[in-house]
């Protein structure tokens, strides 16, 4: 197939989505399928550009057999609702031109957020007639409804209307979370063309060995205690406050040490509420290489992920299948019908408590160090349930799925 591929993270963006908006591409390649990724200039997880990229309006690379058209993007130095919304229509707009400068493909695949690309790619479907995917890795709208980030207004609805009616033009919706499909589904998508294609990890290349010591040797405050990391984006969403009360709450027992590692548009706030309670047991980190995570992950007793009450449904912790695949135990705060609390239990990776839940978060907590041979058990679980998302097994069947749709396409036109 002749495929064009649109995200706004693509390689050498290396959290969130640009995690899968490359790979997926890389194997269809591999596959030797003609691959065409439409994205901006790299900026994420930094939210800065390089500085060779200032100013350019287009370029054209070639990264493992996938032809890679990048436009212009307005990337802001601080992140707000108008910033992060210019931020996201620029990209649109050279989108919109890279579409042309690609030609006419056989299908057309692109990763939401930002869902406004999905105006561009219900436009160039339907100029071609050609079918389209679209793949949601976030609901971002429904998040900040939920969470009272965003109110709901006359402007809100719309776009609301505006995403479900370009969700509605696809030939297949895919979603990563049975939790997300049900909010898709709400939004008036034919059960029909959607289709539950969740995340996936190699999982040998993930588990392969790292050697031990590297990342705390760093820091020999933290050596031979019970260590406790968040690892990832620092937004509202994620609630990483409840790791800051947690830390708070054990801070005079002297067995435990946290890290909070990444960026975000709340690592302000985050640091200006441990500066308050005066933490000595906890460490902010910028985000980390690949090799630095690993080595992280290698040291790390336990890893903290948690969802802020009422998000469980509009997205899914990328990261979790990289944890899995590491062994690592997982202390979950979340809403116990979110889909992270679900997997989480049913897979026996890892401890929940309800967000907000301090006290039942202290005693997991407790629990882990306290039992090493609980602690070992539970994380090895983790390799067991990651087996069904390695990348050979989820990518074969959305491949096929697909090229059903292409095939069905060609045969009624």
């Amino acid at each position: 197939m002749n495929v064009i591929l649109s995200s706004i993270n693509f390689y050498p963006d290396h959290a969130g989505i640009g995690i899968y908006s490359t790979d997926f591409p890389v194997y269809m390649a591999e596959r030797g399928h003609k691959v065409t990724m439409v994205t901006g200039f790299p900026y994420y997880p930094l939210w800065l550009k390089r500085h060779t990229d200032k100013g350019r309006l287009f370029a054209t690379d070639l990264y493992r057999g996938v032809r890679t058209l990048r436009g212009y993007l307005y990337v802001p130095r601080k992140v707000t609702t108008l910033s992060r919304l210019l931020h996201e229509i620029s990209f649109c707009f050279s989108a919109f031109f890279n579409f042309l400068r690609a030609g006419r493909p056989d299908v057309i695949v692109i990763f939401t957020p930002p869902f406004f690309l999905g105006l561009v790619a219900v436009l160039a479907s339907k100029m071609w007639r050609r079918p389209l995917v679209i793949n949601i890795q976030d609901l971002p709208l429904d998040a900040a409804v939920a969470l009272r980030m965003l109110k709901v207004t006359p402007m809100t609805r719309f776009m609301l209307a505006l995403e479900g009616w370009i969700y509605r033009q696809a030939d297949q919706v895919t979603t990563i979370s049975e939790s997300m499909m049900v909010n898709v589904l709400s939004k008036g998508v034919d059960p029909s063309r959607a289709k539950h294609v969740p995340n996936w990890i190699d999982v040998k290349e993930s588990s392969g060995f790292v050697t031990r010591g590297k990342f705390l040797s760093q820091y020999p405050y933290a050596v031979q205690k019970f260590t406790v990391a968040y690892a990832g984006n620092l937004g509202v969403k994620q609630g990483i406050d409840l790791m800051i009360r947690l830390a708070h709450l054990v801070e005079q027992d002297s067995r435990f040490h946290f890290f909070v590692i990444g960026e975000g548009a709340d690592k302000l706030r985050l640091k200006e509420i441990a500066a308050e309670l005066q933490l000595v047991n906890l460490t902010f980190l910028p985000f980390l290489g690949s090799d630095q995570y690993m080595e992280m992950l290698t040291d790390i007793d336990v890893i903290f992920v948690s969802q802020r009450s009422g998000a469980g449904n509009n997205f899914f912790p990328s990261k979790l299948l990289g944890l899995m695949a590491r062994q690592k135990p997982l202390l979950v705060a979340a809403d116990p019908d979110s889909e992270l609390a679900k997997v989480t239990q049913s897979g026996r990776f890892g401890l929940v408590s309800p967000y907000g839940d301090l006290y039942n978060l202290k005693r997991n907590l407790e629990v882990f160090a306290s039992d090493p041979d609980f602690l070992a058990r539970t994380g090895a679980f983790g390799i067991d349930a990651v087996q069904a998302y390695d990348r050979t097994v989820v990518l074969a069947d959305w491949e096929h799925s697909i090229t059903r749709i292409v095939t069905h396409r060609t045969r009624n036109t």
